[in-house]
Formats: C-alpha cells, sequence, structure tokens
C-alpha cells in the first residue's frame, strides 16, 4: 500500500493533539488538551425549533444542492454581521466553507506550488502546519513578542528567501488570542504587515476563529480592514460562536481569489452543506447574535479567571516559569523551567489525573520541549481549579526531582 501513496500522503502526519486526546478520554481526567468549546453553550434549543422548520418549510434550499459560492442568504447575513465591526464586504468577496480549516486547504491548493515558501508564527496552530506541510511548502516559524509575530525577523527571512532564489507566498497567522499563546497582534503590527505583504508581493491569511471572543481591553481591527490590494484572506469560523459540528465559516477576500477558489472547490465538495449554511442563516435572522455573544464571553471569561487564579495559587514559584494572560481566546500558555521536558511532565500528569498539550507540537523547529498549552474552554470553573491543583503538584515534584 504504501508504494502507492503520494509525496504529499507520505509528508504528513496525524495531527498529534488529536492522538493525545484519545489518551485523555480516560474516566477522571481532567482535560486541558483540547480546544474544544463548551457544549453548554451551543444554542440547543434554538437549533432544535429551526431545524424542525428547515427541513419542514425550506427543504427545497436546505436539503437541495447549492451553488460553491454558498447560500446567498447566509453569506449576506455574515456580510451584515461583519459590517458592523467596519469590514464592508460584497457577495462576491465572500464564500462559505467547511469550517475554516476547509478554508486554509483550499487556500493551500489555489497558491502554493512544492517548495514555496510559508512564513508562520513561532509557535503556531497544528491544523496550519499540517496543511502547509500537505501541499508540500517550506515552512519558516518567525518568533511572537508580547504583541504578536516579530516583524524585523519576518523581514529579514524574507530578503534571505528573495537572495536564495526562493518564492515566498503567504504569510499565516492567528491574530486575536492565538492558538496556542493566547497572546494578541498589536495594531501597529496590523498595519505594518499589510505594507510587507505589499512590498514583498505575499498574501496573508488572517486566521480569526477566537476575535470575538474577547474578555477585556477594547477590540482591535482586524488585518482585513487595513487591506487596500486584495493581499488579505479572512477565515471566520462558527465552531466557537455557534457550534462546531456545524463545520461552517467564511473566507472573504477579493473577488478574483474567490473565483479562483471556487474553481478548486467544486471539484472538492462540489459545495458546503446546505442545510447547516440554512441552519445558520436562520439562526442569525431570527436571534440576536451579539447578545449570544456577550453571554458565552461571560461564560468563558469566568472560566479563563478560575485558570488564571489557579495557577497562581497552585504552582510553584520559579524564575524561570511563567504564563500568558489571555485578553480572550481558549488557551493560556505556559513556560517551565528550561530542565523540565514537557513530554516527561506530560507522562507524570496523566498519572496524577490531568492532561495537557506538549508545546513541541506547535513549533516549526522542534523548539519548545519546556512548554504547553492549556485550554479552559471546556472545562467548569471548579474543575479547572482542581486540574490546576493537580498539575501544579506535579510541576513541583519535577523541580524537585531535578533540583535533588
Amino acid at each position: 500500500m504504501r508504494e502507492l501513496l503520494s509525496q504529499r500522503a507520505r509528508g504528513v502526519k496525524r495531527s498529534e493533539i488529536r492522538e493525545l486526546l484519545k489518551l485523555t478520554e480516560q474516566p477522571g481526567i481532567v482535560s486541558f488538551a483540547g480546544g474544544l468549546p463548551d457544549p453548554e453553550t451551543f444554542p440547543i434549543e434554538e437549533f432544535a425549533e429551526i431545524a424542525q422548520r428547515v427541513i419542514k418549510e425550506d427543504y427545497r434550499k436546505s436539503l437541495q444542492y447549492g451553488t460553491t459560492e454558498g447560500d446567498k442568504r447566509f453569506r449576506q447575513a455574515v456580510i451584515d454581521w461583519l459590517a458592523q465591526d467596519g469590514l464592508p464586504l460584497t457577495l462576491d468577496e465572500v464564500m462559505s466553507t467547511n469550517a475554516a480549516q476547509q478554508g486554509l486547504d483550499l487556500i493551500c491548493k489555489v497558491f502554493l506550488d512544492p517548495g514555496d515558501v510559508v512564513y508562520c508564527e513561532l509557535p503556531t496552530y497544528l491544523g496550519a502546519i499540517q496543511a502547509f506541510t500537505a501541499y508540500q511548502a517550506e515552512k519558516i516559524g518567525i518568533p511572537i513578542e508580547h504583541d504578536g509575530m516579530n516583524l524585523e525577523v519576518l523581514e529579514e527571512r524574507l530578503d534571505e528567501a528573495r537572495t536564495a532564489g526562493k518564492r515566498s507566498k503567504l504569510i499565516y497567522l492567528v491574530p486575536n488570542f492565538q492558538n496556542p499563546s493566547g497572546i494578541t497582534l498589536g495594531e501597529r503590527k496590523r498595519k505594518k504587515l499589510v505594507e510587507i505583504a505589499e512590498k514583498y508581493d505575499l498574501l496573508i491569511i488572517e486566521d480569526d476563529p477566537y476575535g470575538w471572543l474577547r474578555y477585556e481591553g477594547e477590540p482591535i481591527p482586524s488585518i482585513k480592514s487595513y487591506d487596500r490590494y486584495g493581499r488579505v484572506l479572512l477565515l471566520v469560523s462558527f465552531s466557537k460562536l455557534l457550534c462546531p459540528g456545524l463545520r461552517l465559516g467564511v473566507l472573504a477576500a477579493s473577488a478574483e481569489v474567490i473565483g479562483e477558489i471556487v474553481k478548486l472547490k467544486q471539484p472538492t465538495d462540489l459545495c458546503t452543506p446546505s442545510f447547516t449554511q440554512s441552519l445558520a442563516y436562520h439562526y442569525l435572522d431570527a436571534y440576536d447574535f451579539r447578545a449570544r455573544i456577550q453571554k458565552i464571553k461571560r461564560i468563558y471569561k469566568e472560566k479563563r479567571d478560575a485558570m488564571l487564579e489557579a495557577l497562581e495559587t497552585y504552582t510553584p514559584e520559579h524564575p524561570e516559569m511563567y504564563w500568558t494572560k489571555p485578553q480572550g481566546g481558549f488557551f493560556v500558555w505556559v513556560t517551565l523551567p528550561a530542565f523540565i521536558d514537557a513530554t516527561e511532565l506530560w507522562k507524570r500528569a496523566l498519572e496524577s489525573k490531568v492532561a495537557f498539550v506538549i508545546g513541541t507540537a506547535f513549533f516549526l523547529d522542534g523548539s519548545g520541549k519546556n512548554t504547553l498549552r492549556l485550554s479552559f474552554a471546556e472545562q467548569k470553573p471548579e474543575v479547572i481549579r482542581e486540574g490546576i491543583r493537580r498539575l501544579g503538584h506535579t510541576i513541583e515534584e519535577a523541580i524537585s526531582a531535578s533540583v535533588a
């Protein structure tokens, strides 16, 4: 069988996070591993009512094939929603996708040839690493600072690639409450990034599944809002704002880019499911979506606060140990003392019935061996506190063992 596989398939590995999640399903384990939204935030009653109505009254649209671009009603509802955030778009600049992950895959399919260079944050979203690897791109990691990607290093790497005769194509980043670090890209850097893309003839993939889940501080305009040259491709997901089971998102880009992507989405899946788009459209049409977002923000803020307070209470003090304090999103990023290997810590933690994601999974260069990602989204506050208590004890044991 293996000799029949394409070079692309041979180069792709299973998601380390997905494999780890299987181990965290053991009874009694407090898992901070998966970036899963809390099922109690899903609009269960609303969807139950809408689904019945959609099937009985709207079946000619909801149960039929749709256009590759997507349901016009759904796309227009999304356009109206985004316009309230100062992002004017037209129908030919927005297409529906099977969640943001498909949008990312389609962008790769349209723009990447083997050997093309993609620039990512270091660390970065594992699903993006997998996508770029599948299309045989060269991936270059750019360190992040307290306000996001280091743009000076980015330009240095771009110049190096140009000198070496390489073709740089894409800059990929999660600008708001980044997965995995929780860090947000500053406004100055967002403007500068668009200038860099124009200077070096690049496209920017702005992957923004968490931007509307801000718990404190002032919102920052999207990178797309500064785009005057059609260089920013914005991915929006409804997995966190509605529910991931819909597998629904949109890609916003220039009409020219959307046209090219539609051509390669057609042989991929013909169209995004009409039923899920119809469900989402009727929800956006009948209910106050912004009020819903405010409600789930309060829920996730309480969870974030519980995790940050528990980290302060239960983890040992050490000059080399610290963590991010995200203003939104799902994740806290922990840096351990350099002498602690997070892989070994993970094994010990699992014995103590607590789980996290080892940080190296998010690094292109194999670094980050003393880092880990914690997700506070799925667990209740009291469970978060107990889980961090267990983790703190495990870290304390690891530090003591190293000192002995």
